[in-house]
């Protein structure tokens, strides 16, 4: 470089001899002189070039055609502010006719031609010498030297043109994508829970018919009067059936009920397990996201850590940069193995919910499918499950208690036989009876204990309204909470983190911000799309459980 800036001494003297020549003036002393004068201002262009061409380097411009662009534009003002302002300063000495121009004359003559030559050739020689020595130095690394630029350029640049919240999808070829309906219906047409809340239901079906029973039939033989010879009576055949007729109201009523309370509890099941469905579904949905982005970053960080390694080995960049890139690309890497664990994670909760060996994961649908507005419509609390299940085990206490008093009521029996007396058939006999309980301790111990049993149920109804009423509102403050945190990110943190990305590259390419602090603004512009989709999580696992609580089921 300093051979390139004295080269500006020959190209100075070209216009001096050329402008003496012209002008018919041989070389004298005054001459001399005035080539000493012209070859400090020439130096002193070249100086001021080559070293924008240095800083330029420095800044991170590594691309050398834009450096001596921008170098050459830069400095074209001073250079012509410099060369000019000689100029013509020197005009008024190089035509003189007063006392002296003789001296004067050669003097300016040669400071004028040289300065115009020097000018000129600086701006067009120095550059280009300047270019073939800085690909000289390169040797071999002269073509990857380019392509780092290319790849810093690409990288940087790719990182605001993808959308901020879409992100490209993880490779999931075996894997096969599931809507949210889907996995819900999925759940509800497998899952051994759901299976087992149906079968009880048909169970309590089946027990429908153990309320007709009126009483055991019996079969009977026998003899009557026997002993001292005598032949007695003997009943060849008999059948004897009792009735508790009075009961069967009571029974069916108690069944009818105990067969609601069963389809109440599977109501409960169902809307139970489609909350945990939709949470683990949206937990899949999210940390997909998350991974995406966090993949998203680790290629182009992987391209920006190239491309320092190749600048720290051109010495386009200080090592301190470097090693700044790379700490930052091996940080996003950790991240980025953590996100998929968490993925795969999230996916093995989902997959709990479906039959056979095969995984499934979450389809990719847009932000808008999952963000609707929720109705706040808290009369829907009447008609939850666990609240209709629990006025049904009202019910059901209060048929036990007519249950048990039916055992006061009397019940009845008959039985009829076939007779032969003295060895003489054709005999018959029957009889009618009516049963009550004379000592009614016991029935009337039952009946207490059923009423008691009632009051109890009544009690865990109200003590149901009031959690039921409590979650709920609870649950609508965490909605609220994390809707507003969700709102945040997607109408203010997320533009400006896009934003704040375009800025940053912008910035650094006209040299406004160096290395470090652009890598800093896109870690922190990436780092709130990754804790926008942990608010996205929140705010679905909120929305969800309010919707369980509303009873808004898509079952």
């Amino acid at each position: 470089q300093s051979v390139m800036i004295y080269l500006a001494i020959p190209l100075a003297a070209i216009g001096g001899i050329f402008f003496l020549a012209l002008r018919d003036m041989s070389f004298s002393i005054s001459a001399g002189v005035g080539f000493i004068v012209l070859f400090g201002v020439a130096v002193l262009n070249g100086l001021v070039l080559i070293s924008r061409f240095n800083s330029l380097k420095e800044e991170g411009v590594t691309d050398l055609k834009e450096r001596i662009l921008i170098g050459t534009k830069e400095r074209l003002r001073p250079i012509l502010l410099t060369a000019i302002a000689a100029i013509m300063g020197f005009t008024p000495m190089a035509f003189s006719a007063s006392a002296g121009a003789e001296v004067q004359r050669p003097l300016a003559t040669v400071v004028i031609g040289g300065l115009i030559s020097a000018t000129l050739l600086t701006l067009i020689i120095l550059p280009v010498l300047y270019s073939f020595v800085e690909k000289r130095n390169l040797k071999k690394l002269k073509r990857k030297s380019i392509t780092a630029s290319v790849f810093l350029l690409m990288a940087t640049g790719s990182l605001f043109m993808s959308g901020v919240v879409q992100a490209q999808p993880v490779q999931t070829t075996n894997l096969q994508e599931l809507s949210l309906e889907q996995a819900v219906k999925k759940a509800m047409d497998n899952y051994p829970a759901i299976k087992a809340a149906q079968l009880e239901i048909e169970s309590q079906q089946a027990l429908r018919k153990t309320a007709w029973e009126i009483g055991d039939t019996r079969v009977f033989t026998g003899k009557e009067e026997v002993g001292n010879g005598a032949d007695g009576i003997e009943t060849k055949f008999g059948v004897s059936q009792e009735f508790d007729l009075l009961g069967i109201p009571s029974r069916l009523k108690l069944q009818k009920e105990n067969e609601q309370l069963a389809e109440q509890s599977a109501e409960l099941t169902y809307v139970q397990v489609e909350l945990m469905v939709k949470q683990n579904w949206a937990d899949v949905f999210s940390a997909k996201r998350k991974y995406n982005v966090l993949d998203k970053l680790f290629a182009q960080f992987t391209d920006i850590s190239r491309a320092a390694e190749l600048r720290l080995e051109t010495e386009a960049t200080s090592r301190l940069e470097y090693l700044s890139t790379l700490n930052q690309a091996n940080k996003i890497k950790i991240q980025k193995e953590q996100a998929f664990r968490d993925y795969l994670s999230a996916v093995r909760k989902l997959n709990k919910w479906f039959e056979g060996d095969s995984l499934y994961t979450v389809k990719n649908v847009s932000v808008e499918e999952l963000d609707e507005p929720i109705n706040f419509n808290k009369d829907a609390l009447n008609n939850h499950p666990y609240l209709t299940m629990m006025e049904q085990k009202v019910e059901v206490a209060e048929a036990v208690v007519k249950k048990d008093q039916s055992q006061f009521l009397p019940k009845f029996s008959a039985s009829y036989g076939f007779q032969e007396i003295a060895n003489q058939s054709g005999f018959y006999k029957y009889e009618l009876g009516v049963r009550f309980p004379l000592l009614f301790w016991g029935n009337l111990g039952k009946t207490q204990s059923s009423k008691i049993q009632t009051n109890i149920a009544r009690q865990n109804l109200n003590q149901a309204q009031k959690e039921l009423n409590s979650m709920y509102n609870s649950m609508q403050e965490n909605y609220l909470k994390w809707l507003n945190s969700w709102e945040y990110y997607k109408e203010e943190a997320l533009p400006l983190a896009e934003e704040q990305r375009k800025g940053a590259l912008t910035a650094y390419k006209e040299g406004a911000i160096d290395y470090v602090m652009f890598l800093q603004n896109i870690r922190d512009a990436i780092q709130i799309e990754v804790d926008s989709w942990d608010a996205f999580s929140n705010y679905l696992n909120s929305r969800y459980e309010l919707e369980y609580y509303l009873n808004t089921s898509n079952k």
